[in-house]
């Protein structure tokens, strides 16, 4: 099985690296990444990009703007990444026939 990750930079996706390894090749991708394997939510061209360059069965989101104390001055920013682009990862997954896990904004106590 191919998985695309994103945010493997997290703390969440650095788990999952090592967890979903067991099951097949792992594409992980951040923001640091260089095109076609860079993370950007702003730019829903390029997020398509990256699915289409990883041709993943799976994708793990594990990316989101977690910042509590910042959404609330950057709240299209917050629904441009937590929703905007789940969403277009959503089409393309369909679109594929992938299977899309997200995490929607996990944080510890």
């Amino acid at each position: 099985m191919k998985i695309l990750l994103l945010g493997k930079n997290g703390q969440v996706g650095w788990e999952l690296q090592r967890s979903l390894a067991v099951l097949g090749e792992v594409v992980a991708v951040d923001i640091d990444g260089a095109p076609p394997w860079r993370l950007d939510f702003l730019d829903p061209g390029a997020l398509r990009a990256l699915v289409g360059a990883a041709a993943p069965q799976l994708i793990v989101n594990a990316a989101a703007h977690t910042a509590v104390d910042k959404a609330e001055a950057e709240p299209e920013l917050v629904r441009t990444i937590n929703a905007t682009a789940v969403g277009t990862l959503a089409r393309e997954a369909a679109a594929r026939g992938a299977w899309l896990s997200a995490n929607y904004g996990q944080r510890e106590p």
